[in-house]
């Protein structure tokens, strides 16, 4: 048999090729993963400000309402307060017209 001497440079080539085409993969995939990591963040900080916003909201909600119904409450004291001594009157002249008679 006769010996030939077998030339590894098409080889090299194409592991070469295939190192790069490597590379950038594992280029493409750590940016992906850096804006699934980005995209992931910014819908955690979305949840979080969703759920602040619904809290304060809450608040002005329950602030308002509370302001209104101590308004109502006044009202309705000083209502009170006007026809008790409206009926207090009412009760003296009463008993004194029964005194009279």
């Amino acid at each position: 048999m006769a010996t030939e001497a077998i030339s590894l440079d098409f080889l090299a080539k194409q592991s070469k090729i295939q190192m790069d085409e490597m590379r950038l993969l594992r280029k493409d995939m750590a940016d992906m993963m850096r804006l699934l990591n980005a995209t992931y963040e910014l819908t955690r900080r979305i949840e979080r400000r969703e759920s602040e916003l619904r809290d304060d909201i809450e608040l002005m909600v329950k602030m308002e309402l509370g302001g209104s119904l101590a308004n109502i409450q006044t009202a309705i004291h000083n209502s009170l307060s006007r026809i008790e001594e409206s009926v207090g009157d009412i009760v003296q002249r009463v008993e004194t017209l029964e005194n009279k008679f």
